[in-house]
């Protein structure tokens, strides 16, 4: 007996070693391990939704071809500040919203984190509603009973953090591939298929801004909280650093350009373009088709509910020194409250609201990236984020805040007051990003700014 509960023991012990721990402080050196090709591997699942295809049918009357250039342009836009975010994380082994404590102040950066700890658990929450609909739709069952399995499993793998979701990326990403070829052969061999064509004039600034928010420019704030699990930047170097810096882009834009060309072929050959909903009616297949739409749903949506997470600890982080055990205690909360959220529904009532505070994140990522290359230099100390705050500009920034706010106002009301060309040609929530960057730029690129700060380590508690 003795033996058998020492056994229970160690069982414990281990489980209880491999949940995350490490929050929102530096990550050790030790753990620094994941390398470009599994930071690849990450993002290209994390993008392979089951609602990816949905691109396809906001762009379907533009045709194949031009649907395809428009992903395709969408990287050359995205891939340079997504890059830049990911060597952040490899610089400084921190989540971006603590970063933003130098940019935007404390008490900035804190209003931020709880904004983005909403709107990445209510993506969670939506998207898990939207998985369960598909699941139960292919395998005619309870829509609820979904919500609670997708929401669950969320929620256990999102505990163990980034080691066992990589893992998990890794080793469950042929499955994926396959379920979804054996789709798209299915839909090839039984349904008369042609390439989409072009039926309205293209509109370049619609279209990109569709790909741009839906995909690379949407995930960017989100980068340096992977990458700070990589090899640190000072221990790479040459080609190595170049597939670092473009490995989140690629991956991220690679599953919307395969599943957008399959969605657009599923919408002209079914009049709908969601291609795992062929499961509901192929005998024998409707397994498979659920199990890649669970695979797809869970890879994208734990990486909306780990990012909430960081999110919650980097506010509460700003109020009182981090503790070991509060990022699963968040990661259960706020999994269990998306999942409730998903089953009652009250989620399909705030997603425009979800969308319009979407609009503030390629403001706010532009602006800090200007401060973290042209103010910090990209040589402040980790520990230095961790310093309380001891003035008034510690606590806010004017000019970020500023900035920021005036390019939610040209993203989001833009359309009313700018000439046709930034919208109807460029892409408006780029235009928004770039004009808060250069307002930044203007206020805070002054030699008594661009200062780099030292402070004495960060501690755990």
């Amino acid at each position: 007996m003795a033996a058998d509960s020492d056994s229970k023991r160690s069982f414990r012990k281990k489980i209880g070693n491999e949940v995350e721990t490490v929050g929102v402080v530096p990550v050790p050196d030790d753990k620094r391990t994941l390398t470009a090709n599994r930071l690849f591997i990450i993002w290209l699942m994390a993008s392979a939704s089951a609602t990816t295809p949905l691109i396809a049918k906001l762009l379907y009357p533009y045709g194949l071809a031009l649907i395809i250039a428009a992903i395709a342009l969408s990287w050359v836009i995205g891939f340079i500040p997504t890059g830049l975010f990911s060597e952040m994380g490899r610089e400084v082994a921190l989540p971006g919203l603590i970063v933003s404590r130098k940019t935007y102040g404390w008490d900035g950066s804190f209003l931020f984190s709880v904004l983005f700890t909403v709107v990445n658990l209510g993506w969670f929450g939506l998207n898990t509603a939207v998985g369960a609909e598909i699941l139960s739709a292919i395998t005619h069952s309870s829509t609820i009973m979904w919500d609670v399995i997708v929401g669950l499993l969320q929620l256990i793998l999102v505990m163990f953090g980034m080691k066992w979701l990589e893992k998990f990326y890794v080793y469950t990403a042929g499955v994926l591939v396959v379920c979804y070829a054996a789709l798209t052969a299915y839909m090839f061999l039984h349904f008369t298929v042609h390439a989409p064509r072009q039926t309205i004039p293209m509109n370049w600034g619609t279209a990109l801004t569709d790909v741009l928010t839906f995909s690379i420019l949407g995930w960017i704030y989100n980068i340096s909280t992977t990458s700070r699990f990589c090899v640190p930047a000072s221990r790479t170097h040459g080609r190595s650093n170049l597939w670092y810096f473009l490995a989140p882009s690629v991956g991220i834009m690679l599953s919307v350009l395969v599943m957008g060309v399959m969605g657009a072929y599923s919408q002209e050959a079914t009049g709908n373009w969601n291609i795992a909903l062929l499961g509901a009616s192929i005998s024998g297949w409707g397994l498979i088709a659920a199990f890649g739409a669970a695979l797809a749903v869970i890879h994208t949506n734990a990486m909306n509910l780990y990012p909430s997470t960081v999110a919650l600890l980097s506010a509460l982080s700003s109020y009182h020194e981090p503790r070991r055990w509060e990022q699963p205690l968040a990661t259960v909360l706020l999994g269990v409250v998306g999942t409730l959220l998903a089953i009652v529904g009250i989620l399909s009532h705030v997603q425009t609201l979800l969308s319009d505070a979407g609009d503030l994140a390629i403001p706010f990522t532009f602006v800090m990236i200007v401060d973290w290359i042209g103010v910090q230099r990209k040589r402040t100390t980790a520990d230095a984020f961790f310093v309380p705050p001891r003035s008034f500009r510690d606590r806010v920034v004017p000019s970020a805040v500023i900035a920021v706010s005036i390019g939610f106002v040209v993203g989001f009301w833009g359309e009313d007051f700018l000439p046709g060309f930034f919208y109807n040609v460029l892409p408006l929530p780029v235009v928004a990003g770039l004009v808060a960057a250069i307002i930044y730029a203007g206020a805070a690129l002054r030699p008594e700014h661009t200062t780099v700060a030292t402070a004495a380590p960060a501690t755990q508690a």
